[in-house]
């Protein structure tokens, strides 16, 4: 398995069409449709249920999402170290959950100009993000789960809300004010399969919400966009980070439902001995 394979695989997996990979990467979409089918035909497994609308991935999927995404990221990782040659008491390296990657650091570096300080993003998923800052491969972790081991020091950085939406065709067959019981009504929900999951399964639970009676079981979806994506089609309510969707409400596509909120703040953390203060500031700068 090559690595550009499984950067095909992995943009297919995360936006859960053949199409849009295909959109991302600038490449025909018969060959990506021919990628995965070469894979799955040299290791005899199907790495995607295709018998929906949307592709879903399968258990042997799953398994190869998981790995061709940390041997990319460790292979990008070792470029950044080899081109960085960057004095210890800089910040180069900032690993990130997805969520904070797509929809936060980016807008906040290039918003503060000369003055935010040299950053290369990295993404990664929770544990990864806490073991890259403990060894030492990242400077700063940036992840919506507050760690809590003791050679870390940390601060709440920024806060976004996960909220409920609808494509508008379905929001109007809700009561104007739904709440948090009306879900059931309307199951199933989608949201995203990553390090938001804890999150929103807490909130879930904290409305007194079995979350496994309202997810989809069919829709394993591991990213926001493609969760935006599959509400096209008006038959689902999601839950969706309030940044994350914001465009899409101001846009007309989607409606949010009610009021209906869980909070999702963000921390970041690095080792003790690290001075993550200027970096810090210049992110509450950028959030007040």
């Amino acid at each position: 398995m090559t690595f550009e394979q499984m950067k095909i695989f992995l943009e297919a997996a995360h936006y859960g069409s053949f199409t849009h990979a295909a959109e991302r990467l600038g490449i025909t979409q018969s060959a990506v449709s021919v990628c995965i089918k070469k894979l799955e035909e040299k290791h005899e497994v199907a790495l995607f249920d295709r018998t929906g609308r949307r592709l879903v991935l399968t258990e042997a999927g799953q398994v190869l999402l998981s790995e061709a995404e940390r041997i990319l990221r460790d292979v990008d990782l070792t470029i950044l170290r080899i081109e960085s040659r960057r004095p210890l008491d800089a910040f180069a390296i900032a690993a990130c959950t997805g969520h904070a990657y797509d929809h936060w650091m980016p807008e906040m570096a290039a918003a503060g100009g000369e003055d935010f300080p040299s950053l290369r993003l990295l993404r990664a998923g929770g544990d990864d993000v806490t073991a890259l800052v403990m060894r030492g491969s990242a400077d700063v972790g940036i992840t919506n789960v507050m760690p809590s081991h003791p050679q870390f020091r940390l601060a709440r950085v920024f806060a976004d809300t996960l909220i409920v939406c609808a494509h508008p065709t379905l929001a109007r067959r809700l009561p104007a004010e739904a709440g948090w019981r009306e879900l059931a009504d309307y199951a199933p929900l989608v949201w995203e399969q990553s390090d938001l999951t804890p999150t929103i399964t807490a909130g879930l639970t904290a409305q007194r919400l079995d979350p496994a009676l309202l997810l989809n079981p069919k829709l394993r979806l591991t990213s926001s966009m493609a969760v935006i994506s599959q509400l096209k089609g008006g038959r689902h309510l999601a839950i969706l980070p309030e940044r994350a969707a914001s465009a899409h409400i101001e846009a007309g596509r989607l409606e949010r439902i009610g009021s209906l909120a869980i909070p999702l703040p963000y921390w970041m953390f690095a080792l003790r001995e690290r001075d993550m203060d200027a970096l810090a500031a210049q992110i509450a700068r950028f959030v007040s």
